[in-house]
């Protein structure tokens, strides 16, 4: 099965044996061989090999097979609200007219447009996602599609419901806690032990603006306002003189099943606790730029020994929920990152967040035989990566 986009191609080799060769095949950020072939068999690759095959096979091109994307933290249920809120009027006037925005547009037009960012997604090469839901109207099509990965049920408040989670090879339901500053820590620990118990990734947005870091720290603020006029009781919650990261740590909710999404606001310790704790983070620059005017220090991280995972979040934050937009933007802003890095960053690092790495990330013997085609013309492997992660 093939899914064809512009210089693109998604293939999804058939149960038969199948070989597929192209002018370069990149297995992983470190392993990239010139004029090589796959060798697939009952839907999983079976070898790489460098040269021609002497049997039949598939000759994609003179371009290059490499892993599918995986987008770790995105929210397709927002898909709807692309080019209508605005950016420039702060963190909490956006949230309150992305409230509105989505309760005004009604669930059809919610389902219809998120029908149509899975097929973009599909089509851009992102075969593997971590979405994140508040309405639980995402599942189902995803389930439907060629997309696979952890659909997180994500809550907010005080209030602890009946969680559910499932784990499964193709698409798995987890627990998702929306934010510190928005949801109470018996219920963050509640949805924590959940996900744990399952063998199953938590994923929370954490350090993402400055009235959150506010609200931790100081038990005041705008975000405190907007809290008692939502009607979300927190004046049992154990905050203040904390930054957002430091408090989750306390809760004991950061280890290595969590994913730490956007961590834009950190400190110095701050950034030692995550690597310390071995959580898994996930940077989402596009959004926070647009959001915040800032971006998170992807830099520091990797010198701390932290392996950042790529998100879009939504089309209410960001105009694409292209993954190799992700990485050109990351690639423009981030001049000292190697284009190796940001490539881990769309691929394994993602898959080794959503715990899906047993099956996706790289191009090794026993990861699925599902994979991407990009047709570029380069000499080396230094221009390789250039062009993959310049989305040229």
């Amino acid at each position: 099965m093939t899914t064809n986009a512009k210089n693109l191609v998604c293939v999804e080799s058939s149960h038969k044996r199948e070989l597929h060769r192209a002018g370069w095949i990149v297995v992983d950020a470190s392993t990239i061989i010139e004029n090589a072939y796959l060798e697939t068999e009952k839907g999983l690759i079976t070898g790489v090999h460098k040269g021609r095959p002497k049997e039949k096979f598939i000759d994609h091109g003179p371009g290059v097979l490499m892993p599918p994307l995986v987008n770790t933290h995105l929210h397709l249920e927002l898909s709807a609200l692309k080019n209508q809120l605005h950016f420039d009027k702060g963190f909490e006037s956006w949230v309150k007219a992305l409230l509105e925005t989505r309760d005004a547009l009604g669930q059809e037009k919610l389902i219809e447009q998120a029908q149509k960012a899975v097929g973009e997604l599909i089509k851009s090469g992102t075969l593997y996602v971590g979405d994140i839901s508040t309405l639980g109207i995402i599942k189902p099509m995803i389930e439907n599609s060629r997309l696979n990965g952890v659909c997180f049920h994500e809550f907010l408040g005080s209030n602890i419901p009946s969680l559910f989670t499932c784990k499964n090879d193709s698409v798995s339901s987890s627990v998702a806690g929306h934010a510190p500053h928005t949801s109470s820590p018996q219920l963050l620990k509640a949805l924590k032990e959940r996900s744990k118990s399952a063998g199953l990734p938590f994923s929370i947005h954490v350090a993402e603006s400055d009235v959150e870091s506010e609200f931790i720290h100081d038990k005041k603020g705008q975000w405190a306002d907007f809290l008692i006029d939502r009607g979300i009781d927190w004046s049992s919650w154990n905050i203040g003189s904390k930054t957002p990261v430091s408090y989750l740590n306390d809760l004991g909710l950061l280890d290595p099943l969590t994913i730490a999404v956007h961590v834009l606001n950190v400190t110095k310790k701050d950034m030692e606790i995550l690597a310390r704790s071995k959580v898994k983070v996930c940077v989402c620059p596009r959004s926070n730029q647009n959001l915040h005017g800032k971006l998170p220090e992807i830099d520091r991280m990797i010198q701390k020994g932290i392996e950042p995972a790529l998100g879009t979040d939504s089309l209410a934050s960001c105009d694409s929920l292209n993954m190799f937009d992700e990485m050109a933007f990351v690639k423009n802003h981030y001049p000292r990152l190697d284009p190796e890095i940001i490539f881990s960053m769309g691929t394994i690092n993602g898959a080794v967040a959503l715990g899906l790495d047993r099956w996706t990330g790289t191009l090794s013997k026993g990861k699925r035989a599902r994979f991407l085609y990009r047709s570029v013309n380069v000499t080396n492997k230094k221009d390789l990566f250039q062009r993959i992660t310049s989305n040229e």
